[in-house]
């Protein structure tokens, strides 16, 4: 088949699955709750379309202007759109991916399973910028130092199988001395816009717990959040708790965080100083007081240096150690999104708008595009996700009978004598003859029965 042909026909299939994604979680109906709208020209659902397929036309939107493909929309179009300050991007990803969550992914697993959410952030890059609304100088925990750009907060939800990005905010400085550019539209006062402006100066455990009580209003079908030693301050795990939803994290030795032991408080180093030690990889576990919780720490062997050692703190102080580095294994989830959407779904690439807005419209689209690929691989993987398929390939299987199953296995075993041993067929009838009469009485019974 000519290149052209086959790249033609790869695009109609995606857009085929992205045409049956946006009818199937009704989000048209997410748009409107969110108050996405168009007064004129094109369907505001076309326009979202196009930019979550465009990703997969290997360009950005640069490059697709000025390639030879038809143009449906002016660049106009798409701008003014991204920087619509009105447009509640945070409302219409909860209202997507809680409806993709409580629909689809929760029902194919027991109630006991455990699903959660998890909380981490990660660098939105814009190092070459120097005039992009609230730019600001932030950490890269990967780098070690300091680079332009944004922390993108990111909460999604996990059954272990499956990660959903729900809600995240792109955080500038809440210094206003790392902040590099504060310039930006006037917007109207209590939008959207105004709204998300207003967070992107808040500290980043504030914004965690703000998160938080907007994903609880969508939905609740997780028991544990999950997260690493960057929120692990006191008043997080505390405001988790009093939402009836249990912690686990990551935590590292603070000079000014205390755990309560023996009537004596130490230091994380203190405490595991002091704690009863084991062999193997769970060094040490211990119950104490930490600001008025009790929780349960577990001393792990880090195997990048075993020498050292890590520590986790739940607030479940009811399960075993072994199942609470299960259940923090699946934070790697978050890492996995991370990557996928900087180095394949255009996070931070596709665009260099320098309005706030439009960073958080197309990074929700890239959420979109996340959500997409996720149904897409649990629908490959998981055959439950069939839903009245798979019960139908269910009952086919058991129609056939047993007697119907020995039957062919027995035509198997002939074919296999005649093919290697070249006997006649009256000698292969003797042998199964006296094969069938060797039998025990309840198998002789049981086909009886079965071939009735």
């Amino acid at each position: 088949m000519p290149p052209i042909i086959t790249e033609l026909a790869e695009n109609i299939q995606i857009q085929s699955r992205i045409n049956s994604f946006f009818k199937r979680f009704n989000v048209k109906e997410c748009l409107k709750e969110a108050r996405i709208k168009k007064l004129s020209g094109y369907s505001i659902v076309t326009v979202v379309q196009f930019l979550v397929l465009l990703v997969f036309t290997q360009k950005n939107f640069y490059a697709f202007l000025h390639s030879n493909q038809p143009k449906e929309f002016a660049k106009d179009v798409i701008y003014r759109f991204l920087n619509n300050p009105l447009y509640d991007w945070r409302r219409f990803l909860l209202k997507l991916g809680a409806g993709v969550v409580n629909n689809f992914l929760n029902p194919l697993t027991k109630p006991e399973r455990v699903k959660a959410l998890i909380v981490d952030d990660s660098l939105y890059s814009r190092n070459r910028s120097k005039k992009v609304e609230l730019l600001a100088r932030v950490f890269d925990h990967v780098t070690r130092r300091y680079v332009r750009g944004f922390r993108k907060l990111t909460v999604g939800w996990s059954d272990g199988a499956s990660f959903v990005p729900l809600a995240f905010a792109l955080l500038s400085s809440s210094d206003p001395e790392h902040r590099l550019y504060e310039q930006g539209p006037e917007v109207p006062t209590g939008s959207p816009g105004a709204k998300r402006r207003a967070e992107a100066v808040l500290k980043a455990t504030e914004v965690f717990v703000n998160l938080l009580d907007e994903i609880l209003a969508y939905t609740r079908a997780f028991q544990y959040v999950l997260f690493d030693s960057w929120f692990s301050w006191p008043e997080v795990i505390k405001a988790i708790k009093t939402r009836q939803r249990e912690a686990i994290c990551m935590l590292k030795d603070m000079p000014n965080i205390f755990y309560g032991y023996n009537g004596r408080f130490y230091r994380l180093s203190e405490l595991y100083a002091v704690v009863t030690k084991r062999k193997g990889d769970i060094l040490a576990s211990v119950v104490v007081d930490y600001y008025g919780l009790p929780v349960r720490i577990v001393f792990v062997r880090n195997r990048a240096n075993k020498r050292e050692w890590l520590a986790l703190l739940s607030t479940n102080t009811a399960i075993s150690e072994e199942e609470i580095i299960r259940i923090y294994g699946m934070r790697w989830d978050i890492e996995v999104y991370f990557k996928m959407c900087k180095s394949f779904l255009g996070l931070a690439k596709e665009f260099q708008a320098r309005d706030y807005d439009a960073m958080v419209a197309h990074t929700t689209l890239v959420c979109v595009r996340y959500l997409l690929l996720s149904i897409e691989n649990r629908e490959n993987k998981d055959d439950r996700s069939w839903g009245g398929i798979f019960y139908e390939m269910c009952e086919e299987v058991e129609n056939i009978s047993f007697a119907k199953a020995f039957v062919i296995l027995l035509e198997l075993f002939t074919q296999v004598l005649r093919d290697k041993l070249y006997l006649p067929d009256d000698v292969l009838e003797e042998i199964l003859d006296s094969f069938m009469e060797s039998l025990p009485e309840f198998l002789k019974r049981r086909l009886l029965t079965r071939a009735a």
